[in-house]
């Protein structure tokens, strides 16, 4: 009981800080509460952990397999057991092998020293990796540790945190070119007929507000990871709905067009997207992006909390997975004192901790992966010839940036469109080159991706730290930097 209690205690903890830090801590996470009764569409999405003592709950997670359910009606669950969950997935290839060629070894050492001078420079840190890509070559490298005494690898695992929503807009427009429905369509129109519909709260949620209106951040509805006590308990409940999300709002919403980035946009554009397709969310990102891409990459929380045992577990023998690299962070709220691991801190294992940050993480930040995934991604997103989504989308997504100035992720100033940022770099030749990409963080990890045209060149940087501090080029944020200066280097060829 009283490890219970403990537990309770600390996932909240983790909830409060995950809401507070995400995007260096301007970006709030969604999180989930009490669902009612399973809809049709509701038996698609998978369930996750009940509560339960916690030394039960590192046994069972080492052993157990938590994949996609069937669409049976949702078991009754005690709360010392963990839901029936038949195993529908094979377990997840991250590894791919692919046929890049590389860049030239003294770009490769410009790069390497980039890296490797910043990343030194910062005072609190664990590991790094980071992808540069270009049509048909790559570079990619790790350091630091992804665990104590565990070495960073360019194939470990992690959280892509909040870089995740470019592909969540990227669906929307999609949706939209295939005829679903239109930017300017209201939640009520598109919804009216969804089996939940009724559990909107009118005063929370605005239906009158259209598909444009949440892309672009300016619904004027509230976040609902203000409502702390509500995320804190959530993760103890078997069964989950998008809709208990949106329900956790607080407040009244205000009229909309002002710019608020929160993720309440998110959670309602992802129940619009499964609602017409009839389909869980990771199951059409798998579908329309990362299969005809040959990308790999888990989603939070749809594919479950253990589909392997091994990856999760950080002191699971013979694993034949890259573990994912544990979330370092101040864990004086969990246990520990100072910088350190979060899950060495807490008393549990990481996949309890990703049951959590999974429904915290719904549609916003849920993506596990590697930068050279993320790296191909954004080439493919925002190159004029890529091929993750049609001319026409990719002219949507450049063209919708508003000409309010945004003070976030520690940049001067950007602008921000359909879940994605436009920023300048100035390089050491003093050129000025744009990027697009979008950057994430919180509970432990960061990231970024960008794509500059100018170029032709994407970086993807993921970290199990957040990253916060400066290092040694300036203002910027550590990421920025280091991206900054990838740009430079490669500007610097005979080729640019």
């Amino acid at each position: 009981m009283k490890s219970t209690v403990i537990l309770t205690l600390l996932l909240g903890t983790f909830i409060l800080a995950c809401s507070t830090t995400d995007s260096d801590r301007t970006e709030p996470n969604p999180n989930l509460a009490v669902t009612v009764e399973a809809s049709p569409l509701q038996t698609k999405l998978p369930s996750l952990i009940a509560t339960r003592d916690i030394n039960e709950t590192k046994d069972l997670l080492s052993t157990t397999l938590l994949t996609t359910p069937t669409s049976a009606p949702v078991p009754t669950i005690k709360p010392t057991q963990l839901p029936d969950i038949t195993p529908t997935r094979e377990v997840t290839e991250f590894f791919k092998p692919k046929d890049y060629s590389e860049f030239d070894s003294s770009l490769q050492d410009l790069f390497q020293s980039a890296v490797d001078n910043e990343f030194i420079a910062l005072e609190e840190k664990s590991g790094l990796s980071i992808a540069v890509y270009t049509e048909g070559k790559t570079w990619t490298y790790a350091m630091g540790e992804a665990d104590s005494n565990v070495e960073m690898m360019v194939n470990t695992p992690l959280m892509v945190s909040s870089s995740s929503k470019t592909f969540l807009s990227a669906l929307i427009l999609s949706q939209i070119e295939m005829g679903f429905y239109k930017l300017t369509d209201s939640l009520e129109t598109l919804l009216e007929n969804h089996p939940d519909f009724a559990l909107f709260e009118l005063d929370k949620v605005n239906l009158e507000v259209t598909i444009e209106q949440l892309l672009t951040m300016s619904s004027g509805m509230a976040d609902f990871s203000h409502n702390m006590a509500g995320k804190s308990g959530s993760y103890k409940e078997p069964t989950w709905s998008p809709f208990d999300t949106v329900n956790l709002i607080q407040s009244s919403y205000s009229p909309p067009g002002k710019f608020q980035y929160n993720d309440t946009n998110v959670v309602l554009l992802a129940i619009v997207a499964e609602f017409f397709a009839e389909e869980p969310l990771a199951d059409l990102y798998r579908k329309e992006f990362l299969t005809p891409l040959n990308m790999t990459a888990v989603i939070l929380p749809e594919e479950g909390i253990a589909w392997h045992p091994n990856l999760f577990n950080d002191r699971a023998e013979g694993f034949t997975s890259p573990r994912i690299a544990m979330p370092y962070t101040d864990v004086s709220s969990w246990g520990g004192t100072g910088f350190g691991n979060m899950i060495q801190a807490a008393p549990f294992e990481l996949g309890y901790y990703l049951g959590a940050v999974g429904r915290l993480r719904y549609a916003c930040c849920g993506f596990i992966s590697t930068p050279e995934n993320v790296a191909r991604w954004a080439y493919e997103l925002y190159r004029p010839t890529g091929l993750a989504v049609s001319e026409s989308v990719r002219s949507q997504l450049l063209n919708s940036f508003s000409p309010e100035r945004v003070p976030a992720w520690g940049v001067t100033s950007e602008s921000y469109g359909y879940f994605v940022s436009k920023r300048t770099f100035k390089l050491s030749d003093s050129r000025i080159i744009t990027a697009y990409g979008h950057p994430g963080g919180g509970g432990g990890y960061s990231s970024v991706m960008l794509y500059s045209p100018d170029l032709d060149l994407s970086v993807s940087i993921l970290a199990n730290s957040e990253m916060s501090f400066r290092g040694v080029c300036g203002p910027e944020k550590s990421m920025n930097c280091i991206a900054s200066e990838i740009f430079s280097a490669y500007s610097l060829t005979e080729n640019h």
